[in-house]
């Protein structure tokens, strides 16, 4: 079926992703395969796409009913030479060899691809975490000092530089999210 496409289209046995080491199984609303170097995952809805190496790892830690099937094979990251992410139905998995594997999702990704992405803040730091002290408050840290803030109230807003050191001396259980996204004055 399609996984097998997928697979000779990758190389096959002497490709990336080695010998099969399962027979293809349900997974998720759709099929997947397990080789000695990762998976292939497929559905009607996304078609069939590998995933390996610490994006894999991440992927099965965080559980992937939580964050969907891939709708992308593994692909290089605009702006940041040396990364990597794969794209899933609910977040993007993104890893670099200095930041590891971590998942950015919803309007937080929306706000850093807005703003430039891993060419602009760098590759993310943080999975998105709930911010202490704030009910439904969220947040994700990127390399270059900066984070991004969201609730349902305030919407997805970044931090960076001197004032995010700042702001995170106080701590936002004192200051609250942000409002706004940092500013020239």
């Amino acid at each position: 079926g399609e996984i097998g496409i997928k697979y000779n289209s990758l190389g096959g046995a002497g490709g990336f992703l080695g010998s099969p080491t399962t027979e293809e199984y349900d997974f998720a609303g759709g099929r997947a395969q397990n080789f000695a170097g990762g998976r292939i995952y497929w559905s009607p809805g996304t078609g069939a796409h590998e995933m390996h190496g610490e994006i894999l790892t991440k992927y099965l830690a965080l559980g992937p009913a939580t964050f969907g099937l891939p709708t992308t094979d593994e692909t290089g990251v605009p702006g940041f030479g040396p990364g990597r992410k794969s794209e899933l139905q609910g977040a993007t998995i993104y890893w670099s060899g200095v930041t590891g594997a971590h998942e950015v999702r919803g309007a937080i990704r929306g706000k850093w691809l807005a703003m430039g992405g891993a060419a602009r803040f760098g590759m993310p730091t943080s999975d998105e975490q709930d911010v202490a002290g704030v009910a439904g408050g969220k947040w994700s840290q990127f390399q270059k000092s900066a984070n991004i803030y969201w609730s349902l109230t305030t919407g997805a807003h970044e931090v960076h530089g001197a004032i995010l050191a700042k702001y995170l001396e106080l701590g936002p259980a004192v200051c609250g999210l942000p409002t706004t996204d940092e500013t020239g004055v």
